[in-house]
């Protein structure tokens, strides 16, 4: 990542090479298996993707933080934020 990078990821998903639909479903993955707060870095290649990962990191209640291309690689920064469909959210609510 860039030096004036926002924070250091807590974690990166490398879908260099990857295209449609890997790049997104390993992006939902590791949202879905993230913390609220946390960093995730998505690197890839596949132009597609490059549009439609940051669609729905913001459709999905996740904010983006930053994305940058260099030498045709491209990289997505997401902030894993707290929504209705955080885990640890949905489990303290359930019936019982």
């Amino acid at each position: 990542m860039k030096k004036n990078s926002i924070a250091k990821p807590d974690k990166v998903v490398d879908v260099t090479g990857e295209i449609c639909p890997i790049p997104l479903i390993e992006t939902r993955k590791a949202l879905n298996t993230s913390k609220s707060g946390e960093i995730i870095e998505i690197i890839g290649t596949h132009n597609e993707s490059k549009k439609e990962i940051p669609m729905a990191v913001e459709s999905s209640g996740n904010r983006l933080l930053k994305q940058f291309e260099e030498e045709g690689i491209w990289h997505i920064i997401i902030k894993k934020t707290s929504t209705k469909h955080d885990k640890t959210r949905a489990q303290g609510t359930r019936k019982r």
